[in-house]
C-alpha cells in the first residue's frame, strides 16, 4: 500500500515547463533578457579593444539561456537546489554588464534597463519559487531592522530607438518597461501609423483591448493621433 502511495506521489510531480507563471514570468522574461543582450551585441564593433569583453558578454548570456532552459525540466520538489544555477546565472550577467560599462562597451541606461528586467525574474524567484526571502529575515534576527536598504537607482535617460527599427528586442532595450504607455509611444516613434495589431504583435504580454484603453488613454492627453475608424484606425505620435 506505501509502495502504491509513493508512486502516486511520484506521478503527481509536475515540470516547471507545465507551470504558467514560471513560463510567463520567469523563462519567457528571462529568454528576453538574453535575446536583448545579443541583440545590444550584434550593434557593438568587435576590435582589439572591445573583444574580450564583447566575448565575456556573449558567454554570460549564453550561459543564462542554457540555465534557463534546463529548468523547465525541474520537477516540483527539485526547485530549491535546482533553481540555484539560473539564479547565479542571472546575477553574473548582471555583474558581467556592469564591468561592460567601464569598458565603453556599452551605455549605462542600457545597463539599468536590463538590470531592472534581471531583477524582476530574481525577486519573482525569491518570493515564489524560493525560501531566501525568510532565510534573509531569520539570520537577521540580530538587528531591530532587518528589512535591506535599497540602493537608489540613477534617473534614467530614455535613447532614442534606432530608426526604423521597432524589433521586440529593441523595444525592450529602448523602452520603459515598468510604463506601458512609455513603450506604446516608442513602438510609434518607430513605426507612425502602426495598427493596433501591429502594437500587439510588439508588446505581447497584454492584450490587444488593453493597448486600446493605453492609446485611448494617450489620445486624451493629446500625445496620440488617430486616423480612420474602427479596424482601419492607425495611430501615430502627436507632433
Amino acid at each position: 500500500m506505501q509502495n502504491n502511495k509513493d508512486i502516486n506521489s511520484l506521478i503527481n510531480l509536475k515540470r516547471l515547463s507545465s507551470n504558467d507563471d514560471f513560463y510567463n514570468q520567469v523563462f519567457k522574461k528571462t529568454e528576453r533578457i538574453a535575446s536583448a543582450v545579443f541583440y545590444i551585441l550584434s550593434h557593438v564593433t568587435r576590435d582589439d579593444r572591445t573583444r574580450v569583453h564583447y566575448d565575456n558578454v556573449s558567454e554570460k548570456a549564453m550561459a543564462l539561456h542554457t540555465a534557463v532552459i534546463e529548468s523547465l525540466n525541474l520537477y516540483d520538489n527539485q526547485i530549491e537546489d535546482g533553481l540555484y544555477p539560473l539564479k547565479q546565472a542571472l546575477v553574473v550577467l548582471g555583474s558581467t554588464l556592469k564591468i561592460a560599462i567601464a569598458a565603453r562597451l556599452i551605455t549605462s541606461d542600457i545597463e539599468v534597463v536590463i538590470d531592472e528586467e534581471i531583477d524582476s525574474v530574481l525577486r519573482h524567484l525569491r518570493h515564489h519559487y524560493t525560501n531566501e526571502s525568510h532565510l534573509a529575515i531569520s539570520q537577521g534576527s540580530s538587528h531591530t531592522n532587518t528589512t535591506p536598504r535599497s540602493t537608489p537607482r540613477p534617473r534614467r535617460v530614455r535613447p532614442n530607438i534606432p530608426a526604423n527599427d521597432f524589433s521586440s528586442d529593441a523595444i525592450l532595450v529602448y523602452s520603459d518597461l515598468s510604463d506601458r504607455t512609455s513603450r506604446i509611444k516608442t513602438v510609434l516613434e518607430a513605426k507612425p501609423d502602426a495598427t493596433i495589431k501591429d502594437l500587439a504583435d510588439i508588446i505581447t504580454d497584454v492584450g490587444a483591448k488593453t493597448i486600446q484603453r493605453d492609446l485611448n488613454s494617450l489620445i486624451e492627453r493629446g500625445e496620440v493621433i488617430r486616423q480612420g475608424e474602427r479596424r482601419w484606425s492607425r495611430y501615430s505620435i502627436a507632433k
